[in-house]
């Protein structure tokens, strides 16, 4: 991350500050690092590596749900709550639809087993029990909850807390106060039949109960929600999709199917106890605790499904933000998503800008790389003396969702490297938004792919403004999708060239000048 102007060495000091070994680890996914750890039956950086895992476990998810939160406001405040609901069920069609399909095919265990990860991924703190009719997930705090609730207090000064064999994450309350999320109000289907329900919680009720009733007759996972936001919240998987409650489908407002039973007498365990407290166990104390046995084979077993849970509960709502994003420029207009992504910028990037202002070139970039693999990124850094340049192919979700739909898993794709899965959304049948206006957020180009936009306003416009400098370019190759995406930093504030902030219909403050990349 780039420090301001006012805490910058002078450009003499700033020669090579990372070695090639460093920029590789950097570049490389933690899976592989812990693979090659437990081969060598090395513990050298598991202390890194546990604490790179906290880091990455909520780097993007946490930003992700917030930026759902801005524009499903952005939406209720200028189109009403009636078009808010359109334009989450058109969404969901290709930010949820998808994901719930790949769960909905698999065996009863395994499914259990995904939705552990998905949640040990969303920062929920919580328990596993199990029964004759079900598997149930004690949350307290449940992921996507924690801006409905209060905070902690601690939140001002810690990323995460260790809570015995769990962690706690951060808690927002941002549903009070003048720039509070929208509640929606009124039952109906979004809201699960209630009075009320905080908006972001809406996806919820599409991801495990609305969309899965719709593939498949049964949800995913019935939500227990309590109705004040300091209660524990309950998902409970049900065995036989005939125990579901009656209640579940009427508050949905969708007919309950007429499941026979799938069993006469009562089902075997899926799990055992071991197991339970295994799913609920987040994966980087999962790692700590083999490292201490030297339990190689586990800590093997544990980088295998690393980086689909790096994904897993990020990658539905990425899709759902591209979509929205979409529905804002087509029914609001294109000067109407600008002033969405402004408004973004304010709540997503405000606090990063804080906490990196004062980071020093080498630290800044550490720090960045942290960001880039949790997106799940195929990339390498290379530096030179006056910047470092990230290359990717695809590099962040930008990358990703631009790209063609050319895989659908995750796939290694060297002994350095994992490629994840790529999108399409920009292609038929989803044919997310390309900008028909030059401006700012496009670097001054047509055919900019929409998502694309929010770098240029959140990581380059917003950061000019509030520190003088962008903290990186990008340039996303919009002529060839599945082409390479590059990020430029400059070590320097100071070297930025001035084309950079004219492109961006900024003006750049006296300095130097910098060289093209």
């Amino acid at each position: 991350m780039t420090p301001s102007t006012t805490n910058a060495p002078p450009p003499a000091a700033l020669k090579r500050l990372l070695s090639e070994e460093e920029l590789e680890l950097l570049a490389t996914p933690l899976s592989i690092t812990l693979e090659r750890a437990a081969r060598s039956r090395s513990l050298e950086r598991m202390p890194w590596l546990i604490d790179q895992m906290n880091r990455e476990c909520l780097a993007i998810y946490d930003a992700y749900v917030s930026w759902v939160g801005v524009l499903q406001r952005f939406i209720v405040a200028h189109a009403g709550e009636q078009r808010h609901d359109l334009a989450l069920t058109w969404v969901a069609e290709y930010g949820t639809r998808p994901f719930v399909r790949k769960l909905g095919g698999l065996g009863l265990r395994e499914r259990v087993e995904r939705l552990a990860s998905w949640l040990r991924a969303s920062g929920s703190t919580f328990d596993v029990s199990e029964d004759e009719r079900r598997v149930r997930f004690r949350l307290d705090a449940w992921g996507p909850a924690r801006w409905w609730r209060v905070p902690y207090g601690w939140e001002a000064g810690e990323p995460r807390r260790r809570d015995g064999r769990g962690i706690r994450y951060p808690c927002y309350g941002y549903y009070d106060g003048p720039t509070a999320f929208p509640t929606l109000r009124g039952a109906r289907p979004l809201t699960r039949g209630r009075a009320t329900l905080p908006a972001n919680l809406a996806l919820e009720a599409q991801f495990f109960e609305l969309v899965p009733i719709e593939l498949f007759g049964a949800p995913l996972a019935v939500i227990g929600l309590g109705e004040t936001a300091g209660e524990p919240i309950t998902l409970d998987v049900y065995k036989d999709p005939a125990d579901v409650p009656d209640a579940v489908y009427e508050s949905l407002s969708v007919a309950k199917p007429s499941w026979p039973r799938e069993r006469a007498a009562p089902a075997a365990p899926l799990f055992t106890d071991v197991e339970l407290d295994r799913l609920a166990t987040p994966l980087s104390i999962q790692v700590e605790e083999a490292a201490e046995r030297h339990d190689w084979e586990r800590l093997l077993e544990i980088s295998a499904g690393m980086d689909e849970e790096l994904v897993c509960a990020k990658d539905p709502l990425g899709v759902t933000i591209a979509g929205l994003l979409s529905w804002i420029a087509r029914h609001l207009g294109e000067d109407a998503l600008e002033r969405a992504l402004a408004e973004t910028a304010e709540v997503v990037m405000a606090p990063f800008i804080d906490a990196v202002r004062d980071l020093g070139p080498a630290d800044s970039i550490r720090a960045w790389s942290v960001a880039w693999r949790s997106h799940g990124s195929t990339f390498w850094i290379e530096e030179d003396d006056e910047r470092f340049i990230f290359r990717g192919r695809p590099l962040g979700a930008c990358g990703r969702m631009w790209a063609s739909a050319y895989q659908d898993s995750v796939e290694r794709i060297s002994d350095s490297r994992v490629r994840y899965p790529t999108f399409g959304c920009f292609d038929a049948p989803s044919s997310f938004h390309v900008m028909r206006e030059p401006r700012g957020i496009t670097h001054g180009r047509e055919g900019y792919p929409v998502y694309s936009c929010h770098c240029v306003m959140l990581h380059e416009i917003y950061p000019i403004n509030r520190l003088g400098h962008p903290l990186w370019v990008e340039r996303h190759p919009i002529d060839d999708p599945d082409g390479e995406t590059v990020h430029v930093h400059y070590k320097d504030p100071g070297a930025w060239p001035a084309h950079y902030f004219e492109a961006v219909g900024c003006v750049k403050p006296a300095g130097g000048q910098g060289r093209e990349p």
